[in-house]
């Protein structure tokens, strides 16, 4: 198919965006990116395959352009918020790049719940309810990975957490 991109003429095909990504890793989202796509059991942003196929710079298209063209050639586009936010138990399969925090929840004095993550120092937030304290500090855990990897910070590793009673 033929695509015009910034006003230049593309010829691309959803073979030739396959073969470009062939034996590519996918880029890790930065929790910039909100839509992926699955090529060979792997998912990208939906800007690589593009870039891959054309050699057009990341910054010479949108991602609008990428969402476009990636569905008129056939691909299925994802919307990462709404794998992340699918129960895992569902399809036993894992999200792109998803990974689990622990988080511990406590009422405080004016029985707001607070929502803490203490794999990553200083990640908390709140809500009224549970539900709410959870969707909150689970935002709270994405933009904190998305500024971890923007200045190039190691992620942590995440730990293994056991809950653990105590008499005393």
């Amino acid at each position: 198919m033929k695509f015009i991109i910034r006003g230049q003429e593309y010829e691309i095909s959803k073979s030739e965006i396959t073969e470009a990504v062939k034996g590519i890793a996918p880029k890790p989202t930065d929790g910039r990116s909100k839509y992926c796509v699955e090529i060979g059991r792997k998912h990208f942003p939906i800007k690589q395959p593009i870039h891959l196929d054309t050699s057009i710079p990341y910054i010479g298209f949108t991602a609008m352009d990428a969402y476009r063209i990636l569905r008129k050639t056939g691909f299925e586009i994802h919307n990462l918020e709404d794998d992340i936010r699918r129960p895992v138990a569902k399809t036993g399969a894992k999200a792109p790049d998803m990974m689990k925090f622990a988080i511990t929840l406590e009422r405080d004095e004016n029985s707001f719940f607070i929502a803490s993550c203490p794999a990553l120092p200083g990640c908390h937030s709140q809500g009224r309810t549970k539900e709410e304290a959870i969707a909150n500090v689970t935002e709270a855990i994405r933009g904190y990975i998305a500024s971890m990897r923007k200045h190039g910070e190691p992620i942590p590793a995440i730990a293994e957490v056991e809950e653990v009673e105590v008499a005393v």
